[in-house]
Formats: C-alpha cells, structure tokens, sequence
C-alpha cells in the first residue's frame, strides 16, 4: 500500500510539470465563462464551510482540528492568488491586495501556526510515550511511523507487566484464604445469645462432670 501511495503522488508530480508548460503555451489571455457566478460562489461556499468546521473542531479541542486548519489555510491562499490575479488590470485590485493582505494571509498563517504547535505538542508526547528522554528532533528530519511503532512496542510492555504483576498478586493471596476462613470459623460468634451461650457451657460441664468417675 504504501508503495503505491508513493508511485501515485511521485507520478502526478511528475505529470504537472510538463503540464505547466503545456498550459503556458496554450491558454488565451482571454476566456468568457458562462457559470462564473456558480464558480466563486462553489469556491467560496467550500471555505465557509471550512472554516466553521476548523472553528468547531478548535472550540471542541479536537485533533481533526490539525488537517482542516491545513485544508482552510490552503484555501484562503487559493482566495487571495485568484482574487489577485482575476482582478488584475481592474478597478478591484486594490481591494483584493487589501483583502488578501490584512485578512486572507494573515488568518491562512495563523491556522499553520497552529497546526504546526499541535502536531509538535502531539509529537512531543509520542515522544516521551516511546521511552525517549533526550530532545525532539525537528518536524523535518522526524518519522512519524517509527515514533508509533516504538509507542506500541512500550504500551504492550507495559500491558503484559500490568498483567504479570496482577498474578503474583493474585498468587501471593490464595495461601492467606484458607488461614483467614479457618480463623473466621475457629472465633467466637460475638452475636449470639449470652443466655444461649451460658445454657451451651452449663451443658457442657455437666457432660464432663458426668464423665468423670
């Protein structure tokens, strides 16, 4: 599986750099659309709709909030590149430059701030959860698989000396039983009756005196 995720991503990187060029060469300067209105509006749409679900999962204190902050910060800098460049040479671009200068930028580096301090926040504790006390390497030079392969490789450690320690203790009590319920049969009933108590050892010494020749 993994080999195919990376023939798959290698293969369409490798696609889309002769495509640029193709495209550079063949795209007019000029192209009328007729669902323009339904392309912005799709577009705009989608980034509403990410952000409140980046805003949700941010007040829940969600870890899906790490991929929708990635995927709303992706979008506001698709925002501002389009708005830009659509306007360019129109009435608009100083409101687009604004836009994207003092809102979509700024918010799209925010939420990959974020994300970048949460998933070193994650990683830190992976980290430590492995049985690593030295520092944390970097995010770029870290392998994401080998910290969790090591966290689950302590965890089942952990498991099986939870459960070993649980026999020997379950051990250490079975011999006291047997003492503790010969001990409760050997003591006196405090409940009893005292009169049927005294009846018992009257009883008793009368029995021994009859026996005695």
């Amino acid at each position: 599986m993994r080999w195919m995720f990376l023939a798959v991503i290698t293969g369409s990187f490798l696609f889309l750099i002769p495509w640029i060029g193709y495209l550079s060469a063949s795209l007019p300067d000029h192209h009328e659309v007729d669902q323009w209105r339904l392309a912005w509006v799709g577009f705009d749409g989608a980034l509403i709709a990410a952000i409140g679900i980046t805003a949700l999962c941010a007040w829940r204190r969600l870890q899906m909030f790490i991929p929708w902050a990635q995927v709303t910060a992706t979008l506001l800098c698709c925002d501002a590149w389009f708005d830009i460049i659509l306007d360019w040479n129109t009435d608009d671009l100083t409101g687009a430059l604004l836009t994207a200068a003092f809102a979509e930028l700024p918010l799209a580096a925010l939420l990959l701030y974020v994300a970048r301090r949460m998933i070193r926040l994650t990683v830190i504790i992976a980290w430590r959860r492995a049985g690593h006390t030295g520092p944390v390497p970097p995010l770029s030079r870290l392998s994401m698989v080998s910290i969790a392969q090591e966290a689950e490789v302590v965890q089942e450690a952990r498991d099986a000396q939870g459960a070993q320690d649980s026999r020997e203790a379950d051990e250490a009590e079975r011999p006291e039983r047997p003492e503790r319920e010969q001990s409760t049969a050997d003591a006196p009933d405090d409940g009893a009756d005292p009169d049927a108590r005294q009846e018992r050892t009257g009883a008793d010494r009368r029995r021994d005196s009859g026996r005695t020749p």
